[in-house]
């Protein structure tokens, strides 16, 4: 009975596993493309794509390039931390998927050694 009770809590554990890691990648996933999303219009990263150089004209656009690369800088952290969170959820719902077969395969297992007959000889008498 009590192996009973380890097991479902264990079943509990492991489907809360699998049900975070699916929500942290479509988290991530989503995160992930709304950054790149963002990145597709900044003035800064196109620059950066380009590889280019630019002739500023005057303090406010340099003012405002500036503050396109730190957007583009701060993006790029985000989608490098979305690829972090995303690897996390896919490692829980590899682990909890893992576990769930671990324990799927036990119970049958048990089950199969259960219900095979057991071959004794009774004496007469």
């Amino acid at each position: 009975m009590r192996n009973l009770t380890y097991t479902g809590v264990l079943d509990r554990l492991l489907f809360t596993a699998i049900v975070v890691g699916i929500l942290l990648v479509g988290f991530s996933a989503f995160r992930y493309m709304d950054a790149s999303k963002k990145l597709s219009v900044n003035t800064a990263a196109q620059i950066h794509e380009a590889g280019g150089e630019v002739e500023l004209e005057s303090k406010a656009q340099a003012q405002g390039l500036m503050a396109a690369d730190i957007e583009r800088r701060r993006l790029v952290t985000e989608q490098y931390n979305m690829m972090v969170i995303g690897g996390v959820g896919l490692a829980l719902l590899a682990l909890g998927w893992l576990g769930y077969d671990i324990m799927r395969g036990r119970r049958r297992k048990e089950d199969s050694t259960e219900a095979e007959p057991t071959n004794t000889v009774q004496s007469p008498g």
